[in-house]
């Protein structure tokens, strides 16, 4: 069944924002990742700015002041798609963002397997910036292996595994590559339309496929006896739905991320998704044997 088509749904050219003349010379990048790809990218992303010689900035959203953004002559923002969107928390810190008028910007986001909106996903992402006043100067989408625990947990391993190849050297040098595409448009003045595409899973994203996420958690909790107290779980929720003191998770607020389960170095997530137990992504990597190919300028840090 085709849920796509390359049918423009809807444009913006940030007309709105004349795009900042100054040749950039500070860059922010900043993401939201939970298991490491899309910090991967930003990571290697801001790299390559460093090379051409930019003064940059870089963190995860939740460590990066939002003032320093609106000082930065260029930004990117990275994301993992969830649940076919960007994930809410980061979107409401994206809109809490001072004004950033005619400062070119970017968008990435990474997807796992063979994905679902990404395309519109990035489409959102970048958007959310040129609301702020920013000028689109690009987007991009990259794949890796699917890091959403159920899907290994209920048996579809083989789904999974297709891509553990990813990311290769091939993913990293489209990332290298976009960092310096973003430079010049920035330096050359160039906007970047930004063409959504008809996508029916634009009709279930965020909210609606959580929804129905959560419907079949039947259980999601802390095991006080497998718990270390490091406090990893609690770091990763987005939406402080753990209280460690007490081993307990507020099922109502959890917005289904998985963080905790796929970071918990102990498995003391305790999970289970239509009553089979769900184990986290740094269990599977183990299991099977994967070993994330890491980039040069990487493998240093």
């Amino acid at each position: 069944m085709t849920l796509s088509m390359p049918m423009a749904l809807s444009c913006k050219t940030g007309a709105n924002a004349k795009m900042n003349p100054k040749k950039p010379e500070k860059a922010v990048v900043f993401w939201y990742s939970q298991t490491g790809n899309t910090e991967r990218a930003g990571r290697l992303i801001a790299g390559t700015l460093k090379k051409h010689g930019l003064e940059v900035q870089s963190a995860e959203y939740r460590d990066m002041d939002p003032s320093s953004v609106a000082a930065a002559d260029l930004i990117i923002a990275g994301s993992p798609v969830y649940y076919y969107d960007v994930p809410a928390n980061f979107k409401k810190w994206l809109r809490a963002l001072p004004g950033i008028e005619g400062i070119p910007c970017a968008a990435y986001v990474t997807f796992g397997g063979e994905g679902g909106n990404q395309h519109n996903t990035a489409c959102a992402l970048l958007e959310l910036l040129v609301d702020k006043g920013g000028a689109p100067a690009g987007m991009e989408t990259f794949g890796n292996m699917s890091t959403f625990a159920i899907t290994w947990s209920s048996g579809n391993i083989n789904r999974v595994l297709k891509y553990r190849h990813l990311p290769d050297e091939n993913s990293y040098g489209e990332m290298r590559e976009f960092a310096s595409r973003i430079l010049n448009r920035a330096g050359e003045r160039k906007y970047f339309k930004i063409d959504k595409k008809v996508d029916f899973r634009d009709l279930i994203k965020n909210a609606p496929s959580i929804w129905s996420t959560k419907l079949f958690i039947t259980r999601h909790a802390i095991n006080a006896e497998k718990c270390i107290e490091c406090g990893t779980c609690a770091k990763k929720c987005p939406v402080n739905a753990i209280d460690l003191s007490k081993h307990s998770v507020d099922t109502d607020r959890c917005i289904a991320c998985l963080g905790c389960v796929n970071n918990c170095p102990a498995q003391a997530v305790d999970m289970a998704f239509m009553g089979k137990e769900v184990y986290g992504y740094n269990e599977f990597v183990r299991r099977n044997r994967i070993k994330i190919h890491l980039p040069e300028e990487l493998k240093a840090d």
